[in-house]
Protein backbone atom coordinates (compact mmCIF):
# COMPACT_ATOMS: atom_id res chain seq x y z
CA UNK A 1 0.00 0.00 0.00
CA UNK A 2 1.21 3.23 -0.58
CA UNK A 3 2.00 5.88 2.15
CA UNK A 4 -1.16 7.97 1.69
CA UNK A 5 -3.20 4.73 2.15
CA UNK A 6 -1.52 3.13 5.52
CA UNK A 7 -1.83 6.33 7.20
CA UNK A 8 -5.77 6.42 5.86
CA UNK A 9 -6.27 2.52 7.10
CA UNK A 10 -4.73 3.36 10.41
CA UNK A 11 -6.52 6.26 10.76
CA UNK A 12 -4.02 8.21 12.81
CA UNK A 13 -2.41 11.74 11.94
CA UNK A 14 0.09 13.06 14.09
CA UNK A 15 0.07 17.34 13.97
CA UNK A 16 1.57 19.45 16.13
CA UNK A 17 -0.49 21.61 18.69
CA UNK A 18 1.74 24.79 18.75
CA UNK A 19 0.57 28.10 18.04
CA UNK A 20 1.57 29.89 14.95
CA UNK A 21 3.02 32.68 16.69
CA UNK A 22 2.63 34.81 19.83
CA UNK A 23 0.40 37.59 18.90
CA UNK A 24 -2.36 35.76 15.95
CA UNK A 25 -5.51 37.18 13.83
CA UNK A 26 -8.39 35.58 12.03
CA UNK A 27 -7.64 35.38 8.94
CA UNK A 28 -10.05 33.91 6.37
CA UNK A 29 -10.26 33.18 2.60
CA UNK A 30 -13.28 31.70 0.48
CA UNK A 31 -12.33 29.56 -2.73
CA UNK A 32 -15.74 29.79 -5.09
CA UNK A 33 -14.19 27.84 -7.85
CA UNK A 34 -13.76 24.14 -6.83
CA UNK A 35 -14.82 21.00 -6.22
CA UNK A 36 -18.53 22.49 -7.39
CA UNK A 37 -18.84 23.92 -3.90
CA UNK A 38 -17.54 26.91 -1.97
CA UNK A 39 -14.33 26.54 0.19
CA UNK A 40 -13.34 28.26 3.05
CA UNK A 41 -9.84 28.48 4.99
CA UNK A 42 -9.40 29.82 7.97
CA UNK A 43 -6.76 30.67 9.94
CA UNK A 44 -4.58 31.94 12.66
CA UNK A 45 -1.63 33.76 11.54
CA UNK A 46 0.70 36.44 12.86
CA UNK A 47 0.34 38.71 9.72
CA UNK A 48 -1.81 39.35 6.69
CA UNK A 49 1.47 38.23 4.64
CA UNK A 50 1.89 35.26 6.15
CA UNK A 51 -1.82 34.26 5.74
CA UNK A 52 -1.85 35.52 2.46
CA UNK A 53 1.02 33.12 1.75
CA UNK A 54 -0.29 29.91 2.92
CA UNK A 55 -4.01 30.88 1.09
CA UNK A 56 -2.39 30.78 -1.87
CA UNK A 57 -0.35 27.95 -1.80
CA UNK A 58 -3.30 25.77 -0.44
CA UNK A 59 -5.57 26.87 -3.29
CA UNK A 60 -3.21 26.38 -5.77
CA UNK A 61 -3.03 22.43 -4.03
CA UNK A 62 -6.81 22.40 -4.25
CA UNK A 63 -6.68 23.33 -8.01
CA UNK A 64 -4.25 21.37 -8.88
CA UNK A 65 -6.22 17.86 -7.57
CA UNK A 66 -9.71 19.38 -8.79
CA UNK A 67 -8.27 19.01 -11.89
CA UNK A 68 -6.57 16.01 -11.69
CA UNK A 69 -9.65 14.50 -10.42
CA UNK A 70 -11.58 16.08 -12.93
CA UNK A 71 -14.07 13.63 -14.52
CA UNK A 72 -15.46 15.90 -17.25
CA UNK A 73 -13.16 18.67 -18.17
CA UNK A 74 -9.75 17.26 -16.52
CA UNK A 75 -6.70 17.90 -19.15
CA UNK A 76 -3.88 15.65 -20.03
CA UNK A 77 -3.12 13.02 -16.54
CA UNK A 78 -6.52 13.24 -15.50
CA UNK A 79 -9.23 10.79 -14.65
CA UNK A 80 -11.24 12.61 -17.65
CA UNK A 81 -8.17 11.20 -19.76
CA UNK A 82 -8.59 7.96 -18.06
CA UNK A 83 -12.01 7.74 -19.17
CA UNK A 84 -11.89 8.62 -22.38
CA UNK A 85 -8.74 6.24 -23.66
CA UNK A 86 -9.24 3.54 -20.78
CA UNK A 87 -6.03 3.93 -20.14
CA UNK A 88 -3.53 7.05 -17.86
CA UNK A 89 0.14 6.32 -17.92
CA UNK A 90 2.82 7.30 -15.58
CA UNK A 91 -0.38 8.25 -13.54
CA UNK A 92 0.03 11.20 -10.86
CA UNK A 93 0.70 9.77 -7.32
CA UNK A 94 -2.50 10.92 -6.10
CA UNK A 95 -4.73 9.92 -8.76
CA UNK A 96 -3.02 6.75 -7.93
CA UNK A 97 -4.02 6.74 -3.58
CA UNK A 98 -7.03 8.04 -4.23
CA UNK A 99 -8.01 5.22 -6.89
CA UNK A 100 -6.92 3.26 -3.86
CA UNK A 101 -9.08 4.22 -1.43
CA UNK A 102 -12.06 3.93 -3.53
CA UNK A 103 -10.82 0.46 -4.10
CA UNK A 104 -10.41 -0.08 0.22
CA UNK A 105 -13.60 1.08 0.30
CA UNK A 106 -15.73 -1.19 -1.99
CA UNK A 107 -14.54 -3.56 0.09
CA UNK A 108 -15.11 -2.58 3.59
CA UNK A 109 -18.45 -1.05 2.50
CA UNK A 110 -19.43 -4.30 0.81
CA UNK A 111 -20.12 -2.34 -2.44
CA UNK A 112 -21.92 0.22 -1.03
CA UNK A 113 -19.49 2.62 -2.15
CA UNK A 114 -18.27 1.99 -5.81
CA UNK A 115 -15.83 4.58 -7.53
CA UNK A 116 -16.52 2.74 -10.77
CA UNK A 117 -20.19 3.18 -10.98
CA UNK A 118 -19.69 6.26 -13.45
CA UNK A 119 -21.61 5.14 -16.26
CA UNK A 120 -25.09 4.34 -13.66
CA UNK A 121 -23.78 8.05 -12.16
CA UNK A 122 -23.65 10.03 -15.90
CA UNK A 123 -27.36 9.21 -16.40
CA UNK A 124 -28.32 10.51 -13.00
CA UNK A 125 -26.24 13.49 -13.81
CA UNK A 126 -27.83 13.86 -16.84
CA UNK A 127 -31.20 13.15 -15.18
CA UNK A 128 -30.34 16.65 -12.90
CA UNK A 129 -29.72 18.44 -15.95
CA UNK A 130 -32.83 17.50 -17.82
CA UNK A 131 -35.76 16.89 -15.27
CA UNK A 132 -36.41 13.31 -16.92
CA UNK A 133 -35.60 10.43 -14.54
CA UNK A 134 -33.40 7.58 -16.26
CA UNK A 135 -34.97 4.71 -17.94
CA UNK A 136 -34.73 1.73 -15.58
CA UNK A 137 -33.29 -0.08 -18.70
CA UNK A 138 -30.45 2.49 -19.42
CA UNK A 139 -29.53 1.95 -15.28
CA UNK A 140 -29.51 -1.62 -15.65
CA UNK A 141 -27.35 -1.51 -18.81
CA UNK A 142 -25.35 0.67 -17.56
CA UNK A 143 -24.75 -1.38 -14.13
CA UNK A 144 -23.26 -3.91 -16.52
CA UNK A 145 -20.31 -2.01 -16.55
CA UNK A 146 -19.53 -1.02 -12.55
CA UNK A 147 -17.28 -4.05 -11.96
CA UNK A 148 -14.55 -2.92 -10.02
CA UNK A 149 -12.17 -5.60 -10.59
CA UNK A 150 -11.86 -3.96 -14.22
CA UNK A 151 -9.95 -1.13 -12.39
CA UNK A 152 -6.26 -2.19 -12.98
CA UNK A 153 -3.45 -0.53 -11.37
CA UNK A 154 -0.08 -1.73 -12.23
CA UNK A 155 2.90 0.40 -11.05
CA UNK A 156 1.65 4.28 -12.40
CA UNK A 157 -0.11 2.77 -15.20
CA UNK A 158 -4.37 2.62 -14.47
CA UNK A 159 -6.70 0.47 -17.36
CA UNK A 160 -10.02 0.42 -17.65
CA UNK A 161 -10.60 -3.22 -19.07
CA UNK A 162 -13.91 -2.63 -19.84
CA UNK A 163 -14.29 0.60 -22.51
CA UNK A 164 -17.54 1.25 -21.18
CA UNK A 165 -16.64 1.92 -17.39
CA UNK A 166 -16.12 5.35 -16.29
CA UNK A 167 -14.56 6.20 -12.77
CA UNK A 168 -16.51 8.81 -10.40
CA UNK A 169 -14.62 9.61 -7.77
CA UNK A 170 -16.93 12.46 -6.64
CA UNK A 171 -17.59 10.08 -2.95
CA UNK A 172 -13.96 10.45 -1.49
CA UNK A 173 -12.50 13.15 -3.45
CA UNK A 174 -13.11 15.97 -1.44
CA UNK A 175 -11.59 14.71 1.95
CA UNK A 176 -8.29 13.44 -0.05
CA UNK A 177 -7.82 17.39 -1.53
CA UNK A 178 -8.64 18.43 2.18
CA UNK A 179 -6.18 16.15 4.05
CA UNK A 180 -3.66 17.29 1.21
CA UNK A 181 -4.06 21.03 1.44
CA UNK A 182 -3.53 20.53 5.34
CA UNK A 183 -0.18 19.34 4.90
CA UNK A 184 0.44 22.19 2.23
CA UNK A 185 -0.54 24.05 5.25
CA UNK A 186 1.37 22.89 7.59
CA UNK A 187 4.67 22.64 5.95
CA UNK A 188 4.83 26.12 5.97
CA UNK A 189 4.62 25.95 9.71
CA UNK A 190 0.50 26.72 10.43
CA UNK A 191 -0.98 25.07 13.63
CA UNK A 192 -4.57 27.08 13.66
CA UNK A 193 -6.94 26.61 11.01
CA UNK A 194 -9.74 25.01 9.58
CA UNK A 195 -10.99 24.12 6.07
CA UNK A 196 -14.51 23.44 4.92
CA UNK A 197 -14.85 21.94 1.60
CA UNK A 198 -18.14 21.94 1.27
CA UNK A 199 -19.90 19.65 4.29
CA UNK A 200 -16.61 18.37 4.79
CA UNK A 201 -14.29 20.37 7.86
CA UNK A 202 -10.40 19.60 8.49
CA UNK A 203 -9.57 21.32 11.25
CA UNK A 204 -5.76 21.65 12.55
CA UNK A 205 -4.72 22.20 15.89
CA UNK A 206 -6.84 24.75 18.14
CA UNK A 207 -8.48 28.31 17.86
CA UNK A 208 -6.80 30.70 20.42
CA UNK A 209 -10.16 30.59 22.70
CA UNK A 210 -10.08 26.71 22.23
CA UNK A 211 -11.31 23.76 19.88
CA UNK A 212 -12.94 24.75 16.95
CA UNK A 213 -17.13 24.59 16.78
CA UNK A 214 -18.58 22.86 13.91
CA UNK A 215 -22.22 23.00 13.46
CA UNK A 216 -24.27 19.83 11.82
CA UNK A 217 -26.77 21.18 9.88
CA UNK A 218 -30.32 19.92 9.92
CA UNK A 219 -31.19 18.87 6.65
CA UNK A 220 -34.66 20.48 7.36
CA UNK A 221 -33.03 24.19 7.98
CA UNK A 222 -30.94 25.40 11.05
CA UNK A 223 -28.50 23.64 12.95
CA UNK A 224 -29.40 20.62 14.45
CA UNK A 225 -26.25 20.30 16.87
CA UNK A 226 -22.71 21.33 17.56
CA UNK A 227 -19.29 19.45 18.03
CA UNK A 228 -16.16 21.11 19.31
CA UNK A 229 -13.17 19.21 17.80
CA UNK A 230 -9.32 19.97 17.51
CA UNK A 231 -7.63 17.92 14.68
CA UNK A 232 -9.96 15.90 13.77
CA UNK A 233 -12.64 15.98 10.43
CA UNK A 234 -16.50 16.40 10.61
CA UNK A 235 -17.80 15.14 7.20
CA UNK A 236 -21.50 15.01 6.44
CA UNK A 237 -23.42 13.38 3.71
CA UNK A 238 -26.63 14.33 3.15
CA UNK A 239 -29.65 14.29 0.85
CA UNK A 240 -30.49 18.35 1.14
CA UNK A 241 -28.03 20.42 -0.68
CA UNK A 242 -27.37 18.42 -4.23
CA UNK A 243 -30.52 17.13 -5.44
CA UNK A 244 -33.15 17.84 -7.85
CA UNK A 245 -36.89 17.19 -7.86
CA UNK A 246 -38.46 15.34 -10.96
CA UNK A 247 -42.54 15.05 -11.41
CA UNK A 248 -42.96 16.69 -7.84
CA UNK A 249 -40.56 13.68 -5.91
CA UNK A 250 -37.23 14.66 -5.25
CA UNK A 251 -34.03 12.90 -5.52
CA UNK A 252 -30.58 13.01 -3.65
CA UNK A 253 -27.58 12.52 -5.89
CA UNK A 254 -26.36 9.45 -3.65
CA UNK A 255 -26.53 6.64 -5.33
CA UNK A 256 -27.17 2.92 -3.96
CA UNK A 257 -25.29 0.56 -6.31
CA UNK A 258 -28.08 -2.23 -5.46
CA UNK A 259 -31.07 -0.32 -6.29
CA UNK A 260 -29.40 1.72 -8.62
CA UNK A 261 -31.07 5.08 -7.25
CA UNK A 262 -31.08 7.83 -4.42
CA UNK A 263 -30.53 6.15 -1.26
CA UNK A 264 -33.40 6.86 0.98
CA UNK A 265 -32.37 5.13 4.69
CA UNK A 266 -31.40 8.42 5.97
CA UNK A 267 -31.48 12.61 5.83
CA UNK A 268 -27.66 12.84 6.34
CA UNK A 269 -24.95 11.07 8.19
CA UNK A 270 -21.93 12.67 9.89
CA UNK A 271 -18.73 11.43 10.66
CA UNK A 272 -15.98 12.34 13.02
CA UNK A 273 -12.90 11.18 12.71
CA UNK A 274 -8.92 12.40 12.61
CA UNK A 275 -8.45 11.37 8.70
CA UNK A 276 -10.99 13.77 6.66
CA UNK A 277 -10.64 11.03 3.75
CA UNK A 278 -11.15 8.63 5.71
CA UNK A 279 -14.90 10.16 6.79
CA UNK A 280 -15.37 11.23 3.41
CA UNK A 281 -15.33 7.44 2.17
CA UNK A 282 -17.11 6.75 5.18
CA UNK A 283 -20.11 9.25 5.68
CA UNK A 284 -20.71 7.93 1.56
CA UNK A 285 -20.87 4.03 2.35
CA UNK A 286 -23.01 4.69 5.42
CA UNK A 287 -25.20 6.68 3.64
CA UNK A 288 -26.00 3.83 1.50
CA UNK A 289 -25.57 0.63 4.45
CA UNK A 290 -28.40 -0.32 6.98
CA UNK A 291 -27.41 0.72 10.53
CA UNK A 292 -26.22 -1.92 11.74
CA UNK A 293 -23.85 -2.69 9.00
CA UNK A 294 -22.80 0.92 9.19
CA UNK A 295 -22.40 0.91 12.70
CA UNK A 296 -19.70 -2.24 12.49
CA UNK A 297 -17.93 -0.70 9.93
CA UNK A 298 -17.87 2.90 11.70
CA UNK A 299 -16.09 0.64 14.86
CA UNK A 300 -14.26 -0.91 12.53
CA UNK A 301 -12.90 2.80 11.66
CA UNK A 302 -12.92 4.01 14.87
CA UNK A 303 -15.37 6.61 13.76
CA UNK A 304 -18.37 8.81 15.43
CA UNK A 305 -21.33 8.69 13.48
CA UNK A 306 -24.73 10.51 13.60
CA UNK A 307 -27.26 9.42 11.43
CA UNK A 308 -30.55 11.61 10.68
CA UNK A 309 -33.05 8.94 9.74
CA UNK A 310 -35.93 9.84 7.13
CA UNK A 311 -38.29 10.69 9.83
CA UNK A 312 -36.30 13.16 11.19
CA UNK A 313 -34.84 10.96 14.08
CA UNK A 314 -31.65 10.67 15.12
CA UNK A 315 -29.17 7.73 16.24
CA UNK A 316 -25.63 8.14 17.36
CA UNK A 317 -22.20 5.92 18.05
Amino acid sequence: MRRYLAILVASIVLLSLCGCGTSVNRYESIYTDLFDTDCTFTAYCSSDEEFETVSNAVYAELSRLDALFDIYDGGEGSLAELNSSGILENADEDILELLDIGVLFYDLSGGKLNIAMGSVLSLWHDARETGILPDDEALAEAANHCDISNLIIDGDTVTLTDPDMSIDVGSIAKGYAADCAAEIAESYGLTSFALDLGGNVKTVGEKPTGKWIIGIQDPDGGILKTVEVSDQSVVTSGDYERYTIIDGETYSHIIDPDTLYPATLYRSVTVICENSSLGDALSTSLFCMDIESGKALAEECGAEVLWVYADGSTESM
